[in-house]
């Protein structure tokens, strides 16, 4: 559980490591009007004073913020607290909205094709995919050589999502709301349930002070946007679409 060993803001004792975990949890909060990230350097300066007044101010309803925040003070549980409709992960399901775009995102092809190029295929490779990102092995070809209808394409989709959905749910110990669920589930559904489980991403929303080498949830996020170890705009604004449902629920592909 986060928490802090002596105070941190104007007037503190500001110690490194409590003003990294200050600044992780700012930026890891949604605070009206605020669109730009602190440097979680360990720096106790301006810039994290004025967030945590801001906070204080839009947040915790202060009538007088202060910038300062104590480890037993109602600053600290408010920015610790259970936001409004977190859950336990294992409580969701992934919405309506956030399988239809996904499946808006993987694109619905009825006949095999090659997952590097999109180019329809006649002979297994592998990258063969078929429906919504289904991924053909060898041993399954004939099975869908020949196509499939939309609504086998959709059945398949179900099929394929329930695991990712499980590697959600079975990892996150962090409360959540819907919209951050689906977000993670998507995002796992790209990257992988192994990726997933090691990612920085995935520590950071179970521990905002866990040590890694990201300064923030967003950051570790959209680093997975290489494909084969290079800078892939796809993927880079696959993962700005994750984060924007993630941080603003907003459904709405590229």
């Amino acid at each position: 559980m986060a928490r802090i060993h002596k105070s941190v803001g104007r007037g503190g004792v500001n110690r490194a490591t409590d003003v990294r975990l200050i600044q992780r949890l700012l930026n890891n909060y949604k605070i009206p009007g605020v669109t730009t990230l602190l440097d979680v350097d360990g720096d106790a300066g301006v810039k994290t004073f004025k967030r945590i007044e801001l906070f204080q101010k839009k947040i915790v309803k202060m009538a007088n913020p202060d910038g300062r925040i104590d480890p037993a003070g109602r600053t600290f549980k408010k920015l610790t607290s259970a936001r409004p409709g977190a859950k336990s992960a294992k409580s969701f399901n992934v919405s309506t909205k956030g399988s239809n775009l996904l499946k808006s995102i993987e694109v619905l092809k009825t006949k095999p094709y090659d997952d590097q190029t999109g180019n329809t295929i006649t002979s297994w490779i592998k990258g063969a995919t078929i429906g919504y990102g289904h991924l053909i092995s060898k041993s399954t070809w004939n099975k869908y050589k020949d196509g499939l209808s939309k609504a086998q394409a959709v059945a398949l989709f179900n099929k394929d999502l329930s695991p990712y959905a499980k590697k959600v749910k079975t990892s996150v110990t962090a409360k959540v709301k819907q919209n951050e669920f689906d977000a993670l589930v998507i995002l796992t559904f790209n990257i992988g349930r192994t990726a997933f489980g090691k990612s920085s991403a995935l520590k950071l929303v179970n521990n905002p002070s866990a040590n890694t080498p990201y300064t923030s949830l967003e950051k570790a996020w959209k680093a997975w946007n290489k494909s084969q170890g290079q800078y892939n705009r796809g993927l880079t604004n696959r993962r700005a679409a994750e984060w924007n449902i993630y941080s603003k629920n907003v459904y709405k592909k590229w």
